[in-house]
């Protein structure tokens, strides 16, 4: 579970949200999720997933999936969420839970924007390093 930054203060009710969370994401039925969604999407698509900023092969035992919504935890649609490399789901929630901007948006649009500016910063510094190559 994500701890608040230094210097924020969280309500009791947001903690215990945030408990609720944390044991969701470590259960069976979490797991289970992320084991469907997979298959879903292997189905669908006919090829295994990859990470939405970086291109990263994207697998159930490393990736990690983010919500678009809360409205429906533990019983989200597929489409609720999407498929990041730790390290770029790591990337996107230090910009959303840092900036009141982003979270004013609501957080789909919000994880919408970063992943946008995510891949273009990616971009650029791949393109950079073939560049200096």
């Amino acid at each position: 579970m994500r701890t608040p930054r230094w210097g924020s203060r969280w309500s009791a009710d947001r903690v215990a949200r945030r408990a609720v969370y944390a044991a969701y994401m470590n259960s069976k039925a979490w797991q289970d999720k992320r084991r469907a969604w997979y298959a879903r999407w292997v189905t669908l698509t006919g090829s295994p997933p990859v990470c939405l900023v970086c291109g990263r092969r994207w697998s159930v035992r490393s990736g990690h999936l983010h919500h678009l919504t809360y409205q429906r935890l533990g019983a989200e649609e597929p489409e609720d969420l999407v498929q990041l490399c730790g390290r770029d789901h790591n990337r996107l929630h230090d910009l959303l839970d840092a900036s009141p901007s982003w979270r004013r948006l609501g957080c789909e649009a919000a994880t919408i924007g970063i992943i946008a500016m995510l891949r273009r910063s990616e971009r650029a510094a791949r393109d950079g390093r073939e560049l200096a190559s």
